[in-house]
């Protein structure tokens, strides 16, 4: 019996040390606001981006596409930003071995692949995973023709999942998929392609029906165009005022596996689009239309990125000249990817009483001012960031105060304010801040504000006429106090008691 109890606080304990350390990786984590001078300035319009986080990356890409360099050169180009190339290593995965650019063998020396058996070598390790250290690196470029069980064995899931846990970024592409193995592998990233080699196609949007015969055409037979893509968010960026993007697709669909909060659909499939199998059959049981991804974007709480599409012959150079609009995607979608755009920041938390900025005890029902700064990234310059749906909390056991921020009016200005009254109960209140909007990243900030009540010898009270009850009592005490110490010194009854009975015995 005892031996039980033992064993089930051990297992229990392993629980809980693993369940902490998920939340810590994929929580987001709080950060605590520092105010800063009441008279301090804020920086108004554009501003200049020098954080580094935010402009010079180091990309891993790997790819089982015969000779990627050349079919989606202009898709790798896309990966170069001004201070240089971002790709910093291409591996090319295939059934036989693994090689990077420089055509270096990642394998067992030899020439020949490693013994790999469900994603792993016989030493217990992903090739992958084994050769190449991910800390190098501030993302992971995956775009492939098949996926399939065998590229699995050389793609090991929790080489993928270091880049999450890291906060990294993950750009994920692929025609079909082939296998359980490499479905379980999507699973494990919260996506789902619906059967193995299917793929979608929409007649009435179909290229041959649009554009009719062309060199290339027997590359692209199975190519639709979709407008359904995601807008009023700075993943898509449109420069078309007079139409809508049109996209020019082929491959698969997918589905993705989290609530919908932590994804967008960024492209889907036109109403009249349906999803066939290997052999050409309607696959009737499944989803169609707009239910269909394409491609969607994830954004997790600790703010990682990753992008899914299923398809990679949208990006490649043929796609781009048939179709102009699939090269702009791409770049929007790119440079989301990489934290470009959709990016916020804060500046300037500043939390003083109204009419008295310098004093910072905060008493109950004291009017007091909040503000703070938000700046959007854009196009390489911070500028002021401008929506309505900006609120805050007042937390103590429970929520006390819920309210939405005002904006400033001057277009150039980035400050959000509100004047609030402060609780009428001492204590120490949380200020907490969570802004979620699809497209961005997640800001999650705090303050403690602690809150006093009135003390009879504070000089700054103010004292309400329903409490002078109290001051009178407190004021009549000392006044008593003060008249009974009078009475006692200056009170001579006991000296003639004395004097009178001296007399009686004389």
């Amino acid at each position: 019996m005892r031996k039980k109890k033992i064993i089930s606080a051990y297992f229990f304990l392993i629980l809980f040390s693993f369940a902490s350390i998920i939340i810590k990786t994929y929580v987001c984590g709080k950060i605590k606001l520092e105010i800063v001078d009441s008279d301090k300035k804020s920086i108004e319009g554009k501003i200049k981006n020098n954080v580094k986080q935010f402009s010079q990356k180091k990309l891993l890409v790997i790819t089982n596409i015969t000779n990627l360099e050349v079919t989606h050169k202009s898709f790798l180009s896309l990966l170069s930003g001004k201070e240089g190339n971002y790709v910093k290593k291409v591996v090319h995965i295939d059934k036989g071995s693994t090689s990077d650019r420089n055509g270096k063998a990642l394998d067992g020396g030899d020439g020949k692949a490693v013994g790999c058996v469900n994603g792993k070598t016989k030493n217990g390790e992903s090739e992958l995973f084994g050769k190449i250290d991910h800390s190098l690196y501030d993302g992971l470029v995956i775009i492939l023709d098949t996926l399939d069980d065998d590229i699995i064995t050389k793609l090991n899931i929790d080489y993928v999942k270091s880049f999450i846990e890291k906060k990294k970024h993950i750009f994920l592409s692929l025609n079909r998929v082939n296998g359980k193995i490499a479905s379980d592998f999507l699973n494990e990233l919260n996506l789902n392609v619906h059967g193995n080699n299917s793929y979608v196609y929409d007649n009435f949007n179909s290229i041959l029906l649009k554009r009719g015969y062309f060199d290339g055409k027997e590359k692209v037979g199975k190519a639709f165009y979709s407008t359904e893509i995601i807008e009023n968010t700075p993943i898509i960026v449109s420069i078309l005022k007079k139409r809508k993007q049109c996209i020019l697709f082929k491959g698969t669909a997918h589905s993705v596996l989290l609530k919908n909060k932590y994804y967008l659909n960024v492209l889907t499939c036109p109403k009249t689009c349906v999803l066939y199998d290997k052999n050409d059959n309607i696959m009737k049981k499944r989803k169609q239309g707009t239910d269909l991804l394409l491609v969607s974007s994830i954004q997790l709480e600790n703010n990682f990125r990753l992008i899914f599409s299923s398809s990679s012959d949208i990006f490649s150079d043929l796609f781009f000249s048939l179709n102009k609009d699939n090269y702009k995607f791409a770049d929007n979608i790119i440079q989301w990817n990489l934290k470009m755009t959709g990016i916020l920041r804060y500046n300037n938390f500043k939390l003083y009483k109204k009419g008295d900025k310098e004093k910072k005890d905060f008493f109950v029902d004291d009017s007091v001012l909040i503000s703070i700064d938000l700046y959007e990234l854009n196009n390489s310059y911070w500028i002021p960031y401008k929506e309505n749906d900006i609120q805050f909390e007042l937390i103590k056991m429970e929520i006390i105060t819920r309210k939405f921020f005002y904006t400033n009016k001057y277009i150039n200005s980035p400050t959000y304010y509100k004047y609030i009254n402060l609780p009428k109960e001492h204590g120490v209140y949380k200020l907490h801040i969570y802004y979620l909007r699809k497209g961005y990243n997640i800001l999650n900030l705090e303050y403690f504000i602690p809150v006093r009540s009135f003390l009879h010898y504070d000089k700054s009270k103010k004292v309400k006429l329903k409490n002078y009850p109290f001051y009178f009592y407190i004021y009549l005490s000392l006044f008593c106090f003060f008249i009974i110490t009078l009475i006692i010194l200056f009170d001579d009854s006991r000296c003639t008691s004395e004097e009178a009975k001296k007399e009686k015995m004389a």
